[in-house]
């Protein structure tokens, strides 16, 4: 997903330990603006790490602002997110920063330590806009943004915006699984992690006999679609699929999958100091080795996979368009990866397994917009009429365009993102997204369904204790570790977030 290498932090910090004390690179108070100044003809720049698609559908966005508002604005796509940050800590040691960027809560908490950020309360409360307030923003996407850095009261200042955003889901074969119930009526779409080791034996069970073959709808097998006599139809080809490569759910993001296990178990990931802003490592529990271990069981029956299981480095959406899985856990952003070609089969959606009915976490991602501590303050203003512009009144269309979620109710109440969620879908890729829409307002963000979308706030290094501990996964599925091997494995790695 992202990360920086943690020596390149320090490398970077260290030759920017002069800017620690300053409170602005130009000379310009953030914190001291003349509302009523004219911004007409003002310059600012926003880097972006987005591909090209999203960059065009961005673009356009920003255009429109432009033309409204008379700012002109110099878009720039770093590609990627790593990059990304990686250009931002660079470039505030020659005072070339950005005015506005999108940065994860990681990112944030670099920028703040090198003094780049500015904070957003004095906006808020200075802006005069009553349309524009933090509470307008989802309560879920706003706690990562104030769980950085604090008043000497021990109230949060706020960081950033949410921008653009996603969570994980449970894509599914249903034409597998419609086909599979007339076989056994208790092969259903999982809910719950014991639904899913459940699943695994049954799911081999009624596919034994079809490995290397085509299921025909008269439920036998054929060795080629050529063999099939005529009025049979082709259920699903499992021609190129063996059964030792078969395994019936996988997940795609190897990090995310030790995260969320760790919060499903009733267990922590890091914890930080209020007080220092220091990280440390907080998985070395028993609830967390309680949930590894039902994984590593889960594995050894073949039930759950991961890339590794598959010698992939990142993702498992090709394994599961070829068959190899019935079941994917991956990015709701990305979601139409998983649509086969030549529909080949149709797919479904719902929320991802959990263990406790309680509370189901699930992990929430994206960006955030954040201004940075670069230009003059007329420079400040008009890059903070950008980032009101993108956060809330552009954000419903970019939603629809780009496949996120919105980051508060009037962009999801918008007629941009309500005519992208009532028209008819048409390609598989339409019908997942729109399923995924439903997944998000049904279930994640129903107060009545224990959802609870999280992030671990982020800290000086945490991207590459994120990177670090997505290993995990592979060291206990692949390699054969125990939990508390694969556990020690990483806090002998990650000294310096031992506490």
């Amino acid at each position: 997903m992202h990360a920086l290498n943690l020596t390149a932090i320090a490398a970077l910090s260290a030759g920017l330990v002069s800017l620690s004390g300053c409170s602005s690179k130009t000379g310009a108070d953030p914190y001291n603006l003349d509302w009523s100044e004219d911004t007409k003809g003002v310059t600012i720049s926003f880097w972006t790490p987005f591909g090209s698609d999203i960059e065009d559908s961005l673009e356009s966005i920003v255009k429109t602002f432009e033309d409204e508002t008379g700012i002109n604005v110099t878009c720039e796509a770093k590609g990627g997110y790593d990059n990304l940050e990686s250009a931002v800590i660079l470039s505030a040691s020659t005072n070339t920063m950005p005015e506005v960027t999108l940065a994860y809560p990681d990112h944030e908490a670099n920028y703040l330590d090198i003094n780049a950020l500015v904070k957003l309360d004095y906006y808020f409360e200075n802006d005069g806009d009553s349309d524009f307030q933090i509470s307008d923003f989802y309560s879920d996407y706003m706690k990562e943004n104030q769980s950085l850095a604090y008043k000497n009261d021990g109230t949060p200042y706020t960081t950033g915006i949410p921008f653009n955003k996603s969570t994980e889901v449970l894509c599914y074969n249903s034409t597998f699984f419609d086909w599979a119930k007339t076989r056994d009526s208790s092969i259903v779409p999982p809910t719950t992690w014991d639904d899913v080791t459940a699943l695994g034996p049954k799911i081999d069970a009624v596919l034994t006999p079809y490995f290397g073959k085509i299921i025909g709808s008269d439920n036998n097998a054929y060795a080629s679609e050529s063999a099939m006599p005529s009025g049979v139809t082709v259920v699903l080809d499992f021609t190129s699929v063996a059964h030792d490569d078969f395994h019936p759910l996988s997940y795609d993001s190897q990090s995310n999958f030790f995260i969320t296990t760790c919060r499903q178990w009733g267990g922590q990931y890091t914890t930080v100091d209020k007080s220092t802003g220091k990280g440390y490592l907080a998985f070395n529990s028993d609830q967390v080795k309680t949930g590894l271990q039902f994984m590593k069981a889960a594995a050894t029956d073949d039930s759950v996979a991961i890339p590794a299981t598959f010698g992939e480095a990142k993702y498992t959406s090709n394994e599961f368009k070829l068959l190899q899985s019935v079941m994917v856990i991956s990015s709701s952003a990305g979601v139409g990866n998983q649509a086969p070609a030549g529909n080949m089969f149709q797919v479904g959606v719902s929320p991802i397994p959990y263990e406790n009915a309680a509370d189901k976490y699930v992990i929430s991602q994206g960006t955030n917009l954040v201004l940075l501590d670069q230009g003059t303050n007329a420079q400040h203003l008009a890059a903070w009429k950008l980032i009101k512009y993108l956060a809330k009144a552009a954000n419903g269309l970019f939603a629809a365009e780009s496949g996120y979620y919105p980051s508060c109710a009037y962009a999801t109440s918008s007629a941009d993102y309500q005519e992208f969620v009532n028209r008819a879908p048409v390609s598989i890729a339409d019908k997942i997204a729109y399923q995924t829409v439903k997944v998000n307002s049904d279930y994640y963000m129903n107060s009545a369904s224990n959802w609870i979308k999280f992030v671990d706030p982020g800290f000086v290094g945490s991207s590459s204790v994120r990177t670090s501990v997505s290993t995990v996964m592979a060291r206990l599925f692949v390699d054969g570790l125990t939990p508390q091997a694969a556990i020690d494995e990483q806090y002998a790695s990650l000294k310096d977030y031992v506490k």
